[in-house]
């Protein structure tokens, strides 16, 4: 049998990336780590086709026998409209990713099957019931989360690796850390789970086989296992010094790496360039309103100038919208990241995302 996973095009936000193509010459910034971790858990008796809206047009009329659809929350609408055209041509779809995962129920009737939770366990069991006729309308993961060590390494063969600007790998799931509006610690949990430096490292040596210069590493927080990240950053270090440094690297953490400068200096000589740091406010008022508590216990000022120090570029994840904030605020974000010097940055409003502890809250006193 043949399945075609397909990740949907992503309309204007920041995470479509369409101004970057004249300075990349790609055609979009991150590879679909989602979907080729998925295609590697596909048994062999399946043939797996992927196409990434983003970077090709999708074949409406394939052969396959199974449309397997991602999607972040702001690819929600188009995700409806594939599946609304795969299903007039008579194509089962099954929903999967991210927002099934966070939010099943937006998904409930708009194709035939859902996939909700990491997909290492539930992905090949809804294949083989699919096989025997017999698939059920939902999938749900067990609480217990997966074994990373058992996940295998993503099938960037299947893509055309030169169409993206940034491969992405992952290293762990999970966050320790509570901001309220996060939805990272609902399907992830807040007990960081780790691959093996060994997988790690065989899947950095696969991307860069497929054409890889730059590689992201999408753990919601590249540090929230410190003993296991020092592990890694030396392994990464070695691995690069051996290969005259042929990728960099950039992650996602939190601002505490300030605090630790062994890590720091690890992250530079592993040849980190850039690193994204959910700021999200200069009001200390508004982090201790969202539990960013991480980013009250040291002047932010201080802790990006000490990254900075390291050359490792710093991107910021900012937010407006909290119940301390203003119209004053927007000059304020303005005026406090031309202070940081931060070159990039991403800018949102606050959103209640469903099952967060924000949403939780915001109902709880009668707000929604």
């Amino acid at each position: 049998m043949k399945v075609y996973l397909i990740n949907p095009r992503f309309e204007p936000t920041i995470w479509s990336f369409e101004g970057l193509h004249p300075f990349t010459g790609t055609r979009f910034l991150t590879t679909p780590l989602g979907l080729a971790t998925v295609a590697a858990l596909t048994p062999s008796s399946w043939e797996v086709a992927l196409a990434d809206e983003n970077v090709e047009e999708i074949d409406f009329d394939t052969d396959a026998d199974l449309i397997g659809i991602t999607a972040f929350n702001v690819q929600y609408q188009r995700a409806l409209q594939i599946a609304r055209e795969f299903r007039k041509r008579g194509k089962p779809v099954v929903f999967g990713g991210p927002y099934c995962s966070l939010f099943p129920e937006a998904f409930e009737g708009k194709g035939d099957h859902r996939i909700s939770g990491e997909a290492e366990e539930i992905w090949p069991e809804f294949l083989g019931d699919f096989e025997k006729g017999n698939a059920r309308e939902l999938y749900i993961a067990n609480e217990k989360k997966v074994n990373l060590e058992k996940s295998p390494a993503p099938r960037y063969d299947l893509i055309r690796g030169e169409r993206f600007n940034v491969f992405c790998l992952q290293t762990s799931r999970g966050c320790p850390f509570q901001c309220e509006f996060c939805d990272i610690i609902v399907m992830d949990g807040r007990v960081p789970r780790i691959k093996t430096v060994e997988q790690v490292l065989a899947e950095v040596d696969d991307c860069i086989k497929q054409g890889a210069h730059y590689i992201l590493f999408g753990d919601a927080n590249f540090i929230g296992n410190m003993p296991f990240a020092r592990k890694l950053l030396t392994a990464l270090v070695e691995f690069s010094q051996k290969r005259d440094y042929p990728v960099e690297f950039c992650c996602e953490l939190t601002i505490n790496v300030a605090h630790h400068s062994d890590l720091l200096e690890l992250l530079q000589a592993a040849n980190f360039y850039s690193v994204f740091i959910g700021i999200e406010s200069p009001r200390r008022e508004s982090l201790l309103e969202t539990k960013k508590l991480q980013n009250t216990r040291r002047s932010i000022v201080e802790d990006i100038a000490r990254i900075h120090s390291y050359h490792i570029s710093v991107m910021a994840g900012m937010i407006v919208g909290f119940d301390s904030d203003d119209q004053l605020i927007f000059k304020e974000q303005f005026d406090f990241l031309k202070e940081l010097g931060i070159p990039f940055t991403t800018c949102g409003t606050l959103t209640a995302l469903p099952n967060t502890p924000l949403l939780k809250r915001l109902t709880a006193e009668g707000r929604m």
